[in-house]
């Protein structure tokens, strides 16, 4: 009984939490579609464009995983590589 309780007090910190360390969804999944553009249009390096694939996966994955904050990252490095090409 003791611990029904407190589950059922802790679930709004943990739900809080979870909301906390997940950022902004919004910025995370208007990026992807922007970067999916730019990244079309990448014609440098095979190597850079590896990277820039990668990227691009791992943010969709961590946005799967409720981590847009971890999202923005991925996008932000393939923005990097792709601004050294122009």
């Amino acid at each position: 009984m003791l611990r029904l309780a407190l589950v059922l007090i802790l679930i709004p910190f943990a739900d809080a939490a979870a909301r906390d360390r997940g950022g902004d969804f919004d910025a995370c999944n208007k990026s992807q579609v922007d970067f999916a553009k730019n990244a079309s249009g990448y014609h440098g390096e095979d190597r850079i464009k590896q990277l820039i694939d990668a990227d691009l996966t791992r943010a969709r994955r961590e946005e799967a995983e409720g981590d847009a904050d971890e999202c923005l990252e991925a996008l932000d490095h393939a923005k990097k590589l792709i601004a050294d090409q122009y």
